[in-house]
């Protein structure tokens, strides 16, 4: 074991040796595919719901302990790209065209339009409660709808920026995502809806840098050497 150590070091050596070497554009050429290659293995990380160091992420609780404060509506959604997805609200309110409440799906207070709602679908375990005033009739064509997970916005290129200088490479959360991002990763209390009771979330990591990381990280830059990249 310590020889694999001392053998690591050496080697861990030698690329820093390395990348000191490079020219400058040479090697923000590197470090920015280090952090497209670290945000990738972020986002299929979270998309496993599982913590950097590989153990799972703590698991919802069930459905049947959530008590809404409000009667359960889910719809599909239209958003801005055209593609669908379903919106399971609690503790939900209405201001005008705006309906603010707890989306279960994406486990986080949101925002939507009525005037984007495709169709409205039953309440679980319920019947049809028709549509809320004011929103629109499904449209024709195909609905098109991915499988939902824990934080599927959170995960995207829009939320989660790649980026790099000339000697680093780092992933982060826009300005927008960072403030629900920190809560889920540190396990903070937040409330559900405004001026709501506050509610203590589980710690689920959505940045770490694994083991595996570093592993590949390696192997990209040995893979530079050798001329692959």
């Amino acid at each position: 074991m310590a020889d694999r150590a001392d053998d690591l070091l050496i080697y861990r050596e030698a690329v820093s040796q390395y990348l000191e070497r490079l020219e400058d554009a040479e090697r923000r050429r590197l470090t920015r595919s280090l952090a497209f290659q670290l945000r990738r293995s972020q986002q299929q990380r979270i998309r496993a719901q599982k913590a950097p160091d590989g153990s799972p992420w703590p698991k919802r609780k069930p459905r049947k302990d959530q008590k809404p404060a409000s009667r359960a509506i889910r719809f599909l959604y239209r958003k801005g790209s055209g593609d669908e997805r379903l919106v399971d609200m609690r503790s939900w309110v209405r201001k005008g065209n705006m309906l603010t409440g707890f989306d279960r799906e994406a486990e986080g207070l949101r925002t939507f339009r009525a005037d984007r709602i495709a169709r409205h679908l039953p309440a679980e375990g319920g019947a049809d409660p028709g549509p809320i005033a004011g929103a629109i009739k499904a449209r024709k064509g195909s609905v098109r709808r991915k499988a939902q997970t824990m934080f599927t916005g959170l995960r995207t290129a829009k939320h989660m920026k790649a980026g790099s200088t000339m000697d680093e490479a780092y992933v982060e959360f826009t300005s927008r995502a960072s403030r629900l991002a920190r809560i889920h990763h540190f396990g903070l209390k937040d409330r559900v809806v405004p001026d709501g009771p506050e509610t203590q979330y589980p710690q689920r990591e959505l940045l770490g840098f694994s083991q595996a990381d570093d592993e590949a990280a390696m192997e990209l830059v040995y893979a530079h050497m050798e001329g692959r990249l």
